[in-house]
């Protein structure tokens, strides 16, 4: 088990504009039990204090795992519709834990997600299925915005993939930062991106997540 590493590549900084999430996240942004020794199956790794945002049509959503025990999960994403309800079925996926990292991206062939548009995903650890209420239910929420006009030109240039992870994150495009920083995580460079990323998630979230995220194992 490894703690963050002190790299000081990729800074996050929460959109300028953030916005609050909706009711439909509390302030825990939990629901249920089922935990495992103790400890919560699954860590969302996505802003929680406020909408976290996106350019990708067909993002990746991440979380984390602490312990080694198979769980089924089934991840949902609705639309929000213009009286902010969560009302349209977007997405659905049934899948199982592992130990660690997972992350989901919403497939090709499946229908692109709307710019201007915000979305509601959660994961559900489905710890008894005889009893729905002691299931584990985790949320967050996610805005879909156009590139700025001075990322796309910096990011037309050759870069490198944590150059890339460094622009979405200080443009404040969380999703995008990690989803750049995961498709080369067993890189040792890249996974101490996603640790950064994480620490600056963390510190952005206090006092909510930081005792989450920071018990984070990451590998090389």
């Amino acid at each position: 088990t490894l703690l963050f590493t002190q790299a000081a590549q990729a800074a996050y900084k929460p959109p300028r504009t953030q916005k609050p999430p909706s009711g439909y996240t509390d302030s825990s942004g939990v629901r249920g039990g089922c935990q495992v020794n103790g400890v919560r199956p699954v860590i969302l790794l996505a802003p929680v204090t406020h909408v976290g945002q996106t350019t990708s049509l067909h993002p990746t959503f991440a979380w984390f795992v602490p312990h080694s025990q198979q769980i089924p999960m089934e991840f949902t994403l609705y639309e929000f519709d213009t009286n902010d309800q969560p009302s349209k079925l977007a997405y659905k996926q049934q899948l199982q834990s592992s130990s660690g990292i997972m992350a989901l991206s919403l497939p090709q062939q499946a229908q692109g997600l709307t710019v201007g548009k915000k979305y509601l995903w959660q994961l559900e650890s489905l710890c008894n299925r005889n009893r729905p209420s002691r299931n584990l239910l985790v949320r967050a929420e996610i805005e879909v915005v156009p590139t700025p006009s001075n990322l796309k030109i910096a990011l037309s240039e050759q870069l490198e993939s944590s150059q890339r992870v460094n622009l979405y994150a200080e443009a404040g495009l969380w999703y995008d930062a990690l989803s750049e920083a995961l498709a080369s995580a067993n890189n040792r460079e890249q996974a101490k991106v996603t640790a950064s990323l994480l620490e600056d998630l963390a510190k952005s979230e206090q006092p909510l997540l930081d005792k989450d995220l920071s018990n984070i194992a990451l590998s090389d």
